[in-house]
């Protein structure tokens, strides 16, 4: 849970919409959801490491 959610009720509601096997964080892509995908690069290994 982030620390901003003060709302509880919404907070339970939107734990309830969570799928593991969706791609998205919350809910399911629905038949009339545009998705556009973008080639964005990944800045993970750019990233500074403590160790």
């Amino acid at each position: 849970m982030c620390y901003a959610n003060a709302n509880m009720k919404l907070v339970k509601k939107n734990q309830k919409l969570h799928n593991p096997d969706s791609p998205l964080l919350i809910g399911e892509v629905k038949d009339d959801d545009v998705v556009n995908e973008v080639n964005e690069p990944s800045f993970i290994d750019a990233q500074q490491k403590l160790f």
